[in-house]
């Protein structure tokens, strides 16, 4: 089909075809029972499997599939409720004694397509999210087509191509980076259009950079960031050899927009990074060999061709996640037909956007196999190489390697248009349907035949209601007053086997109760610290450091986090201590126990007791305070009479960002007893209000609007300035 034979309306059609493809594919989640997530692995976890009769997998454990229905879903769920109760859920209280929600990037609270989530069944949304960015990443690849001179049928090969290639599939259960790999062909496109002149360049580059970023995965936005950036570097230096505008001040207003728009994310998540164990790791010997043990081998390339050439979680027979290396980490499958083209255009698309796409990938293949380039970008550039394995490269790889196949398809469609006009000429030409366009269209159904099957194989899908049944077990710890502490093991988790997990960590956001062990992507210094003094031992298994999971559940550091129920499958590690624990109840495999005294959550302490570095407290050296929590980041203490001259002491984990109203009057708060938020009270307060409210999540919003104005400004002055034009003309 020529670039030039069909206007607007054909377009319109090639978008709302390849909406619908992605809305049908999604059909059984959307219109159907399921949710596309893996949470068939709860079966294997108590207390569901002992009460709760759930259907269970076939599926290899997966850690990275797992982290769908164990961080993910906890977190939208989260957003969705504070939202639908009208605040913003900036603090998470259900995990690690409170932490700052909106500091985890992957929080993505400030991501407009999230936000959709707060008037449905979340379980639904996850289907509806995800039709959404497959039908957003192949618009947008489509439409980035097209402004390169492509014709429709290369284009919608490209948008199937990359959509439902390896790294969009695999990695839908991880939304955060489906999410922002998404953006990138909208990214491109914006440079494309700023160079056409046209008047949505700008918009279109700076709302893509900034939806990468507040997406939630920054490493991917990293990525996103900067072949965006080498992309718009080399058409500035080609305009510059040929003498035209370089349209340096237009890209530099997209980037300017980008970070404006997203700043409301970026700067919380810079802030938790500074207070997180991540956030201070650097470049080591043992880092880079991590890098060059996780890296994409020669022997997988095979896997380019066969995705499942060694083994499948669909199966239970993937070879390397025994290794450490899951399934999505190196699947960079986009169909063969799709390599053929790509190295076809080598003959039949010479020109420099082929190149561009065909070095892109090539780039790609070098830094997943960790190559000198990664070696230099992990020891030099900061933080980029800290934040995952090199393999993530192809996320960019998958659509490098579409848009190169859709140029070779484009350059083999122009010959067979030449040589069949040539022949019509002659008088030889009797088809009514140009061989271009059969070859465009069987290219596009071997496609559809080697990616979809695949695709929707892969994808888990677990009903709706099998995801977090409420059991007998868990509507006990609801009732919980205190803390709760789901007892798993750490020396369970691992990548070969489902672990004998009580609870996943994040379970408590799911299900109201509050918890002392968490499972995050940044987790506080302080607070880690604090349990790892109490523990005397490290929380975090290795094998998973971003999951805390302690196993005591007895001792002065547990009392004074009001620790009181424990779920586990023994008798809590710690008893030996004078407190006492009594079994409550049985509840199949797993025991409920109560453990007595504990601390409130709010009392009195006098000023040096509030200081010490080790808080072997007596429960009798505490005045209990009124405790009542408003929000998720909203608390409320009714202060006992004769109070003045003491600390206020709230077991809310202390982090920059707390503020103290006392009476109405505002007043510092500041860490007590090595993790908790304390505030002096003199005579005559009678209550506190602490409200979590990050300077950094003002500046942000603040800088957010700003942008969003700033965006308005463009649109409305580029849309009305050629009508004024014309009325003087």
């Amino acid at each position: 089909m020529s670039t030039d034979s069909a206007g607007p309306r054909a377009t319109a059609i090639l978008i709302v075809t390849l909406a619908l493809l992605c809305v049908a594919f999604w059909a059984d989640c959307l219109v159907g029972p399921n949710a596309p997530l893996a949470a068939g692995f709860q079966a294997q976890m108590e207390p569901w499997a002992s009460e709760a009769d759930l259907p269970g997998t076939e599926r290899q454990w997966s850690p990275l599939l797992w982290d769908g229905v164990a961080q993910f879903y906890p977190w939208r769920l989260l957003a969705a409720r504070a939202m639908r109760d009208g605040e913003l859920a900036l603090w998470n209280p259900h995990q690690m004694c409170g932490y700052p929600f909106v500091g985890n990037g992957q929080s993505a609270l400030f991501y407009p397509p999230n936000w959709l989530l707060a008037p449905v069944d979340v379980k639904w949304g996850f289907g509806l999210l995800a039709a959404l960015h497959y039908a957003l990443a192949a618009v947008l690849t489509a439409l980035l087509c097209r402004a390169l001179g492509l014709g429709y049928l290369p284009a919608a090969f490209a948008a199937i191509a990359f959509t439902f290639g390896g790294f969009m599939v695999t990695w839908t259960e991880l939304p955060t980076l489906m999410n922002c790999a998404a953006w990138l062909p909208g990214a491109l496109l914006g440079v494309v259009l700023i160079f056409k002149r046209s008047r949505w360049g700008v918009p279109v580059l700076g709302v893509s950079l900034a939806m990468t970023l507040l997406a939630g995965h920054l490493q991917i936005a990293a990525y996103v960031w900067a072949i965006t950036a080498g992309y718009a570097l080399g058409r500035v230096v080609w305009a510059a050899i040929k003498r035209r505008p370089t349209r340096i001040p237009a890209l530099a207003a997209g980037v300017g927009i980008g970070l404006l728009l997203s700043a409301a994310q970026v700067l919380p998540s810079l802030e938790l990074a500074a207070n997180s164990p991540r956030g201070h790791g650097g470049p080591s010997e043992a880092g880079w060999q991590f890098h060059e043990r996780v890296a994409l081998q020669p022997a997988e390339w095979i896997a380019f061709l066969d995705p499942n050439a060694f083994g499948s979680p669909v199966t239970g027979d993937h070879q390397f996640t025994r290794y450490g290396i899951t399934y999505p980490e190196h699947c960079g499958f986009v169909g063969v037909i799709t390599l053929l083209l790509a190295l076809s255009g080598l003959f039949f698309a010479r020109t420099r956007h082929f190149a561009f796409f065909a070095v892109l990938a090539a780039l790609c293949i070098h830094l997943a196999m960790a190559g000198p380039l990664a070696k230099y970008i992990y020891l030099y550039v900061p933080k980029i190489g800290l934040a995952g394995s090199f393999a993530r490269m192809l996320s960019v790889f998958t659509f490098a390697v579409a848009m190169a196949a859709a140029f070779g398809l484009e350059g083999i469609s122009a010959r067979l248009r030449r040589w069949y006009e040539a022949r019509s000429e002659a008088g030889a030409g009797t088809h009514r349907v140009s061989p271009a366009t059969v070859v465009c269209a069987v290219a596009l159904l071997v496609l559809a035949w080697e990616l979809l099957p695949w695709a929707h194989g892969f994808l888990p899908r677990t009903r709706r209601e099998n995801v977090y049944p409420v059991t007998p077990a868990i509507e006990a710890l609801q009732r919980a007053p205190g803390r709760v502490l789901a007892v798993t093991p750490r020396q369970g988790w691992g990548m070969a086997r489902v672990p004998g997990a009580v609870l996943p960590p994040n379970a408590a956001s799911v299900y109201g109760y509050d918890s002392t062990s968490g499972y995050d992507s940044l987790m506080l210094t302080t607070y880690r610290a604090y349990l790892v003094r109490g523990e005397g031992a490290e929380v975090a298994p290795l094998v998973n450091g971003n999951m805390m999971l302690p196993e005591r559940s007895v001792g002065p550091r547990q009392a004074l986090m009001g620790l009181d129920t424990v779920l586990a499958h023994t008798r809590p590690h710690g008893a030996e201590s004078p407190q006492e624990v009594t079994l409550a109840s049985n509840h199949g495999r797993v025991g409920l126990y109560e453990v007595s005294p504990v601390f409130p959550r709010a009392f009195m302490l006098g000023e040096a007791e509030a200081l010490q570095t080790d808080p072997d407290l007596a429960l009798d050296d505490a005045v209990p305070a009124r405790w009542q929590r408003l929000g998720t980041g909203l608390i409320r203490v009714g202060l006992p009479a004769s109070s003045g001259g003491k600390t206020l002491c709230v077991t809310e984990t202390f982090y920059p960002g707390w503020n103290a109203y006392v009476d109405g009057r505002a007043r510092e708060v500041w860490p007590a007893l090595d993790a908790f938020c304390g505030v002096s009270v003199r005579d005559g307060d009678a209550e506190v209000r602490l409200v979590f409210e990050p300077a950094t999540v003002r500046v942000g919003c603040f800088l957010t609007l700003l942008g969003i104005t700033t965006l308005a400004g463009i649109v409305a002055g580029r849309t009305v300035g050629p009508r004024r034009t014309l009325r003087r003309g």
